[in-house]
């Protein structure tokens, strides 16, 4: 059962409800033998009472079976009318309300509900049933017939038990039914919630991955710089000292001139190679360059979630830089992994759209998806974290359903703090 696919359990569902009608068609018919035997009972045309019976019988068997594999609304409308004049025959011979005549209908109205949908079919038993009391009217009204001389009108209290019987049994082949169908949706909830959290997860162990790999690369790339710089700068400079005092060491100072003018000359190589190693290591400090940072790591991130959840992710960027500075650059890759996570996880989007743009001195994000949307927005712990680091710079968090359909993120961050902040540091 764990192993089938959802499809395969309604199907074998719909095909324990077939069954159930066809074994009231073979309880009808079980009854019928045994209630009139072989002498056709009252008739006085054995022969023409049982050739009527087992005639109309077949034809609204073969009804039953031809109504449960149509989907066209014409063909089930013409099936229904042929079987209701086939059951008008059967009941124009039968005395039977409580026995054969009540398990003929109930097969009919247990392969008609089958084909109302919810919530159609919690309003359709009274009027099935209602119908199907007014046929067991119609024989008698209709008057006797010779294949039955001692054909009766049926007793108030065979109806009302007739009527009880077909409305318990088709609300509880509705109930049941509807229960099948929460079953199988709930079913299929979970199985796309285990898709994505799969998906999710190969989607943090690729950025995991990414991290590590590009802190490894930055390493490494800062440990050759290191190396040039040093040996570009430094192995020079160290170079001329050297030789001026080799200089110095061979004259034997014996010229305090010329011994003074040179010990000068090293202590300017000295002093301006200093300099350069200051500058050199300032310039390291300052190697943001090197990194994937602002727009060029949101790229990065929409490569990976692509290729991991196969969710497709267009980005306009409009007017933005390629960076923002440290502060809002961590902020912007933050909004944009919560609203790609979102998405997937509670919209099962499969579309995301990103704007980028600047607004009147602030950063403006909108990540659209066509997913579900959200019958009631709750505040999680992603959303609540975004929400308390903008509200630090001053900025707005705007979840909603968007109007198109899906979900919308609408995040607003000024960019005036971020700029505060830098000048006051430089300075």
């Amino acid at each position: 059962m764990d192993g089938e696919t959802p499809t395969k359990q309604s199907r074998r569902f719909y095909r324990i409800l077939e069954a159930y009608a066809y074994l009231l068609l073979c309880a009808a018919l079980g009854l019928f033998v045994l209630t009139y035997g072989v002498e056709g009972g009252t008739s006085s045309r054995p022969f023409e009472f049982y050739r009527t019976f087992f005639v109309f019988f077949l034809l609204f068997a073969l009804m039953q079976a031809l109504l449960t594999h149509t989907e066209n609304l014409l063909g089930v409308l013409l099936l229904c009318f042929l079987s209701l004049m086939a059951l008008l025959v059967l009941d124009y011979s039968l005395n039977d309300f409580l026995t054969i005549r009540l398990f003929l209908f109930l097969a009919f109205q247990a392969v008609v509900l089958v084909k109302i949908p919810h919530p159609f079919a919690f309003a359709a038993p009274p009027f099935l049933a209602l119908f199907s009391l007014s046929l067991q009217l119609m024989p008698p009204f209709l008057g006797e017939n010779d294949l039955n001389m001692q054909l009766r009108e049926a007793g108030a209290a065979e109806l009302v038990s007739f009527l009880a019987i077909l409305l318990i049994a088709s609300y509880f082949q509705v109930a049941l039914t509807r229960l099948h169908e929460l079953h199988e949706k709930a079913k299929m909830q979970i199985e796309i919630l285990n898709t994505t959290i799969t998906k999710l997860t190969i989607f943090s162990q690729s950025l995991q991955s990414y991290a590590r790999t590009a802190e490894l690369e930055a390493a490494k790339k800062e440990r050759y710089r290191i190396s040039r710089e040093i040996h570009d700068i430094s192995g020079y400079m160290f170079t001329n000292i050297i030789a001026m005092m080799d200089a110095i060491v061979a004259t034997g100072c014996r010229d305090c001139e010329k011994t003074s003018e040179m010990c000068s000359g090293a202590r300017s190589q000295a002093q301006e190679g200093l300099v350069e190693t200051r500058r050199a290591l300032h310039l390291l400090r300052k190697s943001d360059q090197e990194r994937e940072v602002g727009m060029k790591a949101i790229h990065k991130i929409k490569k990976i979630f692509e290729g991991t959840t196969g969710v497709q992710v267009e980005i306009e960027s409009g007017n933005l830089p390629s960076s923002f500075g440290d502060e809002i650059d961590l902020i912007l890759y933050r909004i944009v992994q919560e609203g790609l996570t979102n998405a997937l996880r509670h919209g099962h989007a499969t579309r995301v759209r990103m704007l980028f743009w600047i607004v009147d001195d602030s950063v403006q994000v909108i990540i659209l998806d066509n997913g579900t949307g959200a019958k009631k927005i709750i505040k999680g712990i992603g959303l609540a974290g975004m929400e308390e680091r903008i509200s630090k710079l001053g900025g707005q968090v705007k979840a909603e359903n968007a109007p198109e359909g899906g979900f919308q993120l609408t995040v607003t961050i000024p960019m005036q703090k971020e700029l505060s902040d830098d000048t006051y540091s430089v300075g």
